[in-house]
């Protein structure tokens, strides 16, 4: 049996632009850290291959200091280490992936936009794969291509989409993975992917990111731990997903329906905060829902604030007036006057969020509250 680390989509030397400039520092070194801690899980638990299927790095330009991470992690680990390069850190002139002398013998990296194969004989396996040589790559390179000895354990790397036959990033799908033969298909590009798919007896995957760098990429991250064996020309692939974030991403609604006031609105935040056993790991983006009075104005950042023991936390305010359009229309007095002249604003959706906001401040003034508190 063969022990395998697929790994991919970790963008190491990602801004985080997402966030302010000392949190987004630490999410870079946490990326790192979390690189580091897959590569030791890798020698701790004596894996003997390490599949990395693309966009290692955040773009082709890589930082000394991230290169020289790899480059010790790498030095450390006696795991078979092969990288294909993908749509985000491309082969090319100037890629540290071209450089000699950088990389350690036992890191092999893909070369081109054609199946390549390493073979390591000790193993009986032979690793295929290709590389991005640019933003795009039009036409799957598996395509129309076969394994060499179906009796060898056979694995195929490379950095490909499944989402549209039509996408400009490698499209794959079924009917390639299956004609090409390989055993363990290890892919990345699609940061939230499905679990593992059988293939008869083989298996076909998207690894996922290591790391969430956005509300986009929820729910903690990892790699996936594959197991491999084949005899009388039979595999039996086992995959199951291992996590290595340090923190997590997540995204939710909270419905405030009914509150009276702004301090009624922390209290259900934070006992949601409470029950949902968020705490330093988490970055929570949280949306707020429901019907409350016309006359209470939420000012989201300054709630936010108030909030504590998250690592990161935003707020938006998508709640609505407990009074119907058809009440306030009717209402004889300047609170009915200042909605019939917001009305058309209310109606037309370009104008729609702005002019929802200006109802709540304009009926909170005219109930005599302060809204510069707001």
């Amino acid at each position: 049996m063969i022990k395998i680390i697929h790994t991919g989509d970790v963008h190491l030397d990602s801004p985080f632009s997402g966030l302010d400039v000392k949190r987004a520092e630490i999410r870079k070194n946490e990326l790192r850290a979390s690189f580091a801690t897959m590569m030791s899980y890798a020698k701790k638990n004596a894996v003997d291959i390490i599949l990395i299927a693309g966009d290692l790095f955040d773009s082709e330009y890589a930082t000394r200091e991230t290169v020289a991470l790899i480059v010790r992690e790498a030095k450390n680990c006696p795991a078979e280490i092969f990288i294909a390069a993908g749509n985000h850190d491309p082969i090319s002139e100037t890629s540290v992936y071209v450089k000699e002398g950088v990389f350690p013998e036992n890191v092999h990296i893909f070369s081109g936009e054609e199946i390549e194969k390493f073979s390591l004989d000790r193993l009986g396996v032979d690793v295929y794969g290709y590389s991005f040589c640019s933003k795009y790559l039009e036409k799957n390179p598996a395509q129309g291509a076969r394994v060499d000895d179906p009796n060898r354990i056979n694995i195929l790397v490379g950095h490909a989409d499944s989402r549209s036959p039509d996408t400009p990033y490698c499209p794959v799908n079924e009917q390639i993975v299956r004609d090409f033969g390989a055993d363990y298909t290890a892919l990345a590009h699609i940061h939230n992917p499905t679990e593992p798919r059988k293939v008869g007896n083989a298996v076909w995957a998207f690894c996922g990111c290591l790391e969430g760098r956005d509300f986009t990429e929820v729910g903690p991250k990892g790699a996936l731990l594959v197991e491999i064996e084949k005899e009388n020309g039979v595999p039996r692939v086992s995959a199951k997903r291992l996590r290595f974030s340090k923190r997590r991403y997540e995204r939710a609604e909270l419905s405030v329906d009914g509150a009276v006031s702004r301090d009624e609105i922390l209290a259900r935040i934070n006992a949601y905060v409470d029950g949902e056993g968020y705490g330093e790991e988490t970055l929570l983006s949280l949306k707020l829902t429901g019907a409350v009075p016309a006359t209470l104005v939420i000012n989201t950042s300054d709630l936010a604030r108030e909030v504590t023991g998250l690592f990161y936390f935003e707020l938006t305010d998508a709640t609505v007036t407990e009074e119907s359009a058809e009440e306030l229309a009717a209402d004889g007095t300047v609170r009915g006057k200042f909605f019939r002249e917001l009305e058309p604003l209310l109606e037309d959706a370009s104008s729609r969020a702005v002019a929802e906001k200006a109802l709540k401040y304009g009926l909170a003034a005219l109930s005599g509250n302060n809204i510069v508190d707001f």
